[in-house]
């Protein structure tokens, strides 16, 4: 006999494997996992089920494969059969069992409007936070990119003060050979002078 056994995902470890921002993975969870894939724990987050998981994976590949706005996607799904917009309506519905009766066309006329008005909204803060996630991505990368600018830097400096070093060495080497040459040179020029003038006066003068 297999066991059925419903598997729960966190909302932090859900948008780790789709590499969102976590703000970004609530919004989504309003617009594409129906009530029955939620549920929050003991502290209060979401947890997320297998089937729910592959709804927003299946989001975010068509959302990364194309310019489809969220809004585009939700409808997309609808008309697939892959979503029902009566089990998004969770909390519209139970605000509408509370609320005074109105007509039907006027009350699906203002639902329609509201949800196409939120689903607006949540589109726009969706992009901000992607934006904001960049921008976050461009800083850090900013900040790795001066100092690593300011390490190329230094290590100029220590390579311009090591060739001074080189530099001073090789020039007083050069003047301690020059100064060793000249005084070679004056010895040999005293020898070809006057070969005689190392010998003695009285074997100088010897026949």
């Amino acid at each position: 006999m297999s066991l059925n056994v419903q598997v729960w995902m966190a909302s932090k470890e859900v948008a780790e494997r789709l590499q969102v921002h976590v703000r970004t993975l609530r919004n989504w969870l309003e617009m594409f996992v129906p009530a029955k894939d939620l549920k929050k724990n003991a502290q209060g987050h979401y947890m997320i089920s297998e089937q729910g998981f592959l709804l927003l994976k299946e989001v975010k590949e068509r959302k990364d494969a194309g310019n489809a706005s969220l809004q585009d996607i939700q409808q997309q799904l609808i008309a697939e059969g892959l979503l029902s917009l009566h089990d998004l309506a969770r909390e519209e519905t139970a605000s509408a069992s509370e609320a005074p009766s109105l007509p039907a066309n006027r009350e699906t006329a203002l639902t329609t409007a509201f949800r196409e008005m939120e689903l607006a909204v949540q589109e726009t803060l969706c992009r901000f936070q992607e934006e904001l996630s960049r921008l976050s991505a461009l800083q850090q990368t900013q900040t790795s990119i001066l100092k690593k600018m300011a390490d190329i830097e230094e290590l100029q400096e220590s390579l311009r003060l090591e060739l001074r070093r080189v530099t001073f060495e090789m020039d007083l080497m050069q003047q301690r050979l020059t100064k060793r040459k000249h005084r070679q040179e004056r010895y040999q020029s005293r020898f070809s002078i006057n070969p005689l003038r190392w010998f003695r006066s009285d074997e100088r003068a010897t026949p």
